[in-house]
């Protein structure tokens, strides 16, 4: 079973419970009291938790299922819909959602605070919602990166910022713009693994291609298994017209001794994509299977990999949740499935852990399962914002813990 990293550095571990702790309570009996009643409602979980829902799948990489979780009941929702469908890439609905707000004339997007009304002419009355359109329209095929830089201005300086700014550079190109940013944007706290694939293109570029592959190895670890983080990579470099930096690359990740097999595999496919010869190739898998001791240990991982594929002790508590196939047996022998379609258009059940009455979002095609909160958060939702930096939400994005 793959756990899920919770954030880099990759030696950043988990908190476990003790053995005896573990074996309590995987033999503690079923207490009926543990379903979460919030969640059972018949109009489904209150918006209070879908908001957390959607920011532990935002946090996870999965911008578009967040979208499609979080409720758009005040202003500051739409916003944030927008703020996901941008990070989706699925620009028409941002751009739907930004001219609502833009307008204010519906009761979800009414401005209720006097600050956010026009304070000089000609200055927009909320500065992240027009950097949020700029990018958007870039992003949609109508805007330009001008635009951008100039409703960059009105934002304070945040990883955020760095963040969307980013791929908006990196859309139409522009490596050498969007490369310290995707760095900014990961120091503040960005998992996203499109930043760590374009700080590894601008390696790459420069020919540091040992830099390049330690930072897609970092994505590879994080990345879900319908994502190829090798490829991306590669196709930055070719949309950004280093097609020779992407072609050398590939193959310098064919030869890596370091990099898992699969991880490998993944440089390989990227390889022949980018036109990479087959005698090239070959010498790099050789280079890269001469190093028997290194084999050796990657079988020996692999075997205790498969063997706690097998193990039902109780790993609920302090999990940052599984990815890929593997977590199915643990799924199916240890946990519940409590709801299974508890949002309406999400291929997803709620599971539950009857030991710690924990519960998880298993989104079956995407093959990965997040634990979520099962009941309102402690602290008041805050509506109102004066709308010149990222909502919140971007915040938990950016690596923060889901309150407990």
């Amino acid at each position: 079973m793959s756990e899920r990293p919770a954030e880099e550095p990759e030696t950043a571990q988990q908190p476990a419970q003790p053995p005896q702790e573990q074996s309590r309570t995987l033999m503690m009996p079923v207490r009926p009291g543990v379903i979460p009643p919030s969640v059972l409602r018949a109009d489904g979980p209150p918006p209070e938790v879908l908001r957390q829902w959607s920011d532990a799948l935002s946090a996870a990489g999965l911008y578009a299922e967040a979208l499609d979780v979080h409720p758009a009941l005040e202003r500051v929702d739409v916003i944030r819909q927008a703020e996901l469908a941008v990070l989706a890439g699925i620009h028409t609905k941002a751009l739907e959602l930004l001219q609502e707000l833009k307008a204010a004339k519906s009761d979800r997007t009414s401005r209720k605070v006097a600050s956010l009304k026009q304070r000089e002419v000609g200055k927009p009355a909320s500065p992240w919602l027009e950097l949020l359109s700029r990018v958007a329209e870039l992003l949609a095929g109508t805007g330009d990166l001008e635009a951008v830089k100039s409703a960059i201005g009105g934002v304070g300086p945040s990883a955020g910022l760095d963040w969307i700014v980013a791929l908006a550079a990196v859309s139409v190109g522009d490596l050498p713009m969007a490369a310290p940013l995707a760095r900014s944007a990961r120091a503040g706290g960005c998992r996203d693994l499109r930043m760590l694939t374009i700080a590894a293109a601008d390696d790459a570029r420069q020919g540091e291609h040992r830099k390049a592959l330690d930072l897609t190895r970092q994505a590879q670890r994080i990345a879900l298994p319908d994502e190829d983080p090798a490829a991306l990579t590669v196709h930055v470099l070719q949309r950004c017209g280093f097609a020779e930096a992407a072609k050398a690359l590939a193959v310098a990740g064919v030869g890596e001794s370091h990099l898992a097999p699969a991880f490998r595999a993944d440089w390989k496919a990227a390889a022949t994509a980018a036109g990479a010869g087959g005698m090239a190739l070959l010498g790099q898998q050789i280079k890269a299977s001469a190093r028997w001791s290194e084999r050796r240990s990657e079988k020996r991982a692999r075997e205790a990999e498969t063997i706690a594929t097998y193990d039902l002790t109780c790993r609920c508590y302090g999990s940052g949740g599984w990815i890929g196939p593997g977590r199915q047996f643990y799924l199916q022998h240890h946990l519940h499935e409590l709801l299974p379609a508890p949002v309406a258009g999400l291929d997803a059940r709620l599971m539950i852990c009857r030991a710690t009455s924990l519960t998880f979002l298993d989104l079956v095609a995407r093959e990965i399962t997040l634990p979520v909160p099962s009941s309102p958060p402690s602290t008041q939702f805050a509506a109102d914002s004066e709308e010149e930096e990222p909502t919140p939400g971007m915040g938990v994005s950016l690596g923060l813990a889901l309150p407990a």
